[in-house]
């Protein structure tokens, strides 16, 4: 005889008895009865509405057209319909008629398992037998929970009891080292991550940040950041499941182990996806770690800190607007373990630091100090790159700009938030270097006008993954376009698109570098400020950065980790004597160099010149042009709408019937002639792409060599058996840039002994 389950019985038995009992007046068992079911009537319906909360509804995510061009804090937003809403002592119910409204309570497995059992008869006997046996071995609970619950929601409200099996041992000496000492899961999950051994500021801080001790780290960008501060708080929340202090209880709601806090959304949610590969292999799930943002739906963020994360990733705006109108929400997230402030040199500047501020003395004054489990003042990690500061008039340095020594760092971060030690343990595992050593800084001379010819140039001779700056809006929405015409797959981030659109765009574009061979991503410095995109071979500077703070953030975009990468600037003569040697200056003065021999050693160490192949920039330029004239054609049309829409509007407004009332001054006079020059007519446009698509069609050849295989200064017949070819140019032989600046500055030296 097969045992059934008491907990399936349970059901089956509560089943029978409604059949039995519930349902009309009929005497019997019930069995070869037929009961005819009338419908029912709208005052029975109303009758059988129950008022439920929102959490127990099916929600419905809901879709936001593309066209959108602004949806606010609405994105992420969630309806349902067909649901009455009632004010009851002051808080609102929602009355549901219909079961498929609210989320189902029983899982696939029970309903199939107890669907099956009511087809068989039941000893209710053995039910009773069984529950008593049952209640002898599990220990008396909170009344609220002796409701049927299934699997889901038992682990959710005891993590230590839904711990999964430990992980298989993994082989990863350099993390098994006594000083890190981490758990099987974490292991686990770098293994599967590829992380075979840490970074100096992982090796340096992940064990200081385990023992408890307020951690300053100074590295520089690219150097596994995220994971010297993620990894000591995950290691913290398994200790607390397995001390039993993590029991869920949606009634109860119990405080995250750890906040960050990041100056930008972008650089949260990439926090965010670190994280979740990190808990992957832990009792963490996915809804466990979580981002606090500006530009997504406030409701929905409120429920999912409701639900306890183990992780909150947050910007301070968002926060402080959380946290202002909702008190238990203050003490509860008040009460953490682990504060970390990432990118710290930024959210400490001025202007940036005022709603940090708020957080943390709101925090402090919220902060349960008579609980003995938790300590007076919370641990504080902080992640910092180079801070530089103005020095006023300095001779010494490039306009009066130095950097920030260590005492000052803590002078400054001791004054500004609340360190449990009396002197936080400072790691600086690279204060002699601003930009990675893996980087190599290469430069390409143009004129002012020729940035969008020699931009192509290095795309189409160098195709890979390209991030490329610009310091203008309108340049980073023209140079997308602009490459779209000439075939290379673009997209574009900047700060005044939503938050939806670029993360859509991040997206695409992560996508794109996966199938494709070729990728680029035009950004502004605002948005793509703490991007970590795996895989950046290349960063173009369209414009020369005008700080070397922003110089130093652009290029750490690239070699990330232990890679290689290459950061190449457009430089026209004018600014290669002003603020390129201003901006090396201070790139090179903490390397120990003084200003003389910084300035004779210039040209010929610090930055490489890019070759360039004058002959393919020819054969480039008729492609170009028309790249350009259909690029500003497009801005040109979609401008003038823009413009036309904005005077009706204005017009209506004012009560002006007719357009041609109002007077428009020499300037917007000047500045729609400008457009309307650039602009063409459908024909044109039709034309100019057919013309560009067969200048496209051609290829382009090295040497303008025309017919011998054989012939010129390279065996073209040799490179094709061989498969050494570029794919965009006969030719020319296959290299990275990368390559062809270690062969360059080869020549150089071989150039230098020969003199």
């Amino acid at each position: 005889m097969v045992k059934i389950p008491p907990r399936i019985l349970k059901k089956s038995l509560k089943n029978k008895n409604k059949q039995l009992n519930g349902n009309g007046k009929g005497k019997g068992n019930g069995r070869g009865v037929k009961k005819v079911v009338k419908p029912s009537s709208l005052k029975q319906k109303s009758v059988s509405t129950r008022s439920v909360s929102a959490d127990e509804l099916r929600w419905k995510p809901v879709e936001i057209p593309d066209t959108l061009d602004d949806f606010g804090g609405f994105y992420g937003l969630e309806e349902i319909d067909g649901v009455g809403v009632k004010v009851i002592n002051g808080r609102v119910e929602f009355s549901v008629g219909d079961d498929n409204k609210i989320a189902k309570e029983n899982s696939k497995e029970d309903q199939e398992e107890l669907k099956d059992i009511e087809m068989s008869d039941v000893d209710q006997n053995q039910v009773i037998e069984d529950e008593e046996e049952e209640e002898k071995k599990i220990p008396v609970i909170n009344s609220s929970k002796k409701n049927k619950i299934n699997k889901k929601q038992s682990q959710q409200q005891n993590e230590f009891e839904s711990l999964p099996d430990l992980p298989e041992d993994v082989h990863l000496p350099e993390w098994e080292s006594d000083s890190l000492k981490l758990s099987p899961y974490i292991l686990q999950s770098l293994s599967k991550l590829g992380f075979t051994k840490p970074t100096p500021i992982q090796k340096k801080t992940i064990p200081l940040a385990i023992s408890g001790k307020d951690v300053i780290g100074k590295a520089i960008t690219g150097s596994g950041k995220t994971l010297a501060y993620g990894i000591p708080i995950l290691e913290k929340y398994l200790i607390k499941i397995a001390s039993g202090k993590i029991i869920r209880d949606k009634n109860n709601p119990i405080p995250p182990t750890g906040i960050i806090f990041t100056p930008t959304r972008e650089l949260a949610h990439q926090v965010v996806q670190h994280l979740q590969n990190l808990a992957k292999y832990s009792p963490l799930t996915s809804r466990g770690v979580v981002s606090i943002t500006g530009g997504l739906s406030i409701q929905k963020q409120e429920r999912l800190l409701s639900h306890s994360p183990g992780i909150v990733i947050a910007t301070p705006g968002r926060m402080l607007e959380l946290i202002e109108k909702n008190a238990d929400l203050a003490k509860r997230l008040a009460s953490t373990d682990i504060i970390v402030l990432d990118e710290a040199d930024r959210l400490l500047q001025d202007g940036h630091f005022e709603e940090l501020e708020k957080i943390i003395d709101l925090f402090f004054k919220m902060r349960t100090k008579n609980d003995i489990e938790l300590d007076y003042k919370w641990q504080t990690l902080i992640n910092i790159r180079k801070m530089i500061k103005k020095n006023g008039n300095n001779n010494n340095n490039a306009n009066g700009l130095s950097l920030v020594d260590d005492e000052e760092i803590l002078k400054l971060l001791s004054a500004k938030l609340k360190f449990k030690d009396k002197k936080p343990s400072l790691v600086d595992v690279n204060p002699k270097e601003m930009v990675a050593s893996q980087v190599t800084e290469a430069l390409i001379e143009c004129g002012a006008t020729e940035r969008d010819l020699y931009l192509y140039y290095f795309l189409l001779m160098y195709p890979g993954t390209t991030l490329v700056f610009a310091n203008s809006i309108d340049a980073v929405r023209r140079l997308a376009p602009f490459l779209t015409n000439l075939k290379i797959p673009s997209f574009s981030i900047h700060s005044k698109m939503i938050q939806k659109q670029r993360l859509r765009a991040l997206e695409r574009f992560k996508a794109a570098s996966e199938n494709n061979n070729q990728a680029v991503l035009i950004a502004s410095d605002v948005a793509a400020r703490g991007l970590d995109i795996p895989g950046i071979t290349h960063v173009v500077h369209y414009h020369l950065p005008r700080t070397a703070d922003v110089y130093i953030h652009r290029s750490g975009r690239t070699a990330r980790g232990s890679n290689e990468g290459v950061s190449v600037m457009l430089c026209s003569p004018q600014e290669a004597g002003g603020p390129l040697q201003r901006l090396r200056k201070l790139v090179a003065s903490n390397r120990g160099r003084n200003s003389k021999k910084y300035n004779m050693r210039f040209n010929m160490s610090d930055v490489k010149s890019l070759p360039i192949e004058m002959d393919i920039v020819s054969q480039l330029k008729p492609r170009v042009k028309l790249a350009s004239e259909l690029t500003d054609a497009e801005n040109a049309s979609s401008g003038l709408q823009k413009e036309n829409s904005w005077v009706s509007i204005a017009a209506e407004e004012l009560g002006i019937e007719e357009l041609s009332d109002m007077e428009e001054d020499d300037y917007l006079k000047r500045h729609r002639k400008r457009i309307e020059h650039k602009s063409l007519d459908k024909q044109d446009v039709k034309m100019k792409k057919l013309e560009l698509k067969q200048l496209l069609d051609q290829s382009i050849r090295k040497d303008l060599r025309r017919s011998y295989l054989t012939g010129g200064l390279s065996n073209l017949a040799a490179m094709l058996v061989k498969g050494e070819g570029h794919n965009q140019i006969v030719g020319l032989e296959n290299a990275t840039a990368l390559e062809d600046l270690k062969v360059n500055k080869k020549r150089k030296k071989q150039k230098n002994l020969l003199m």
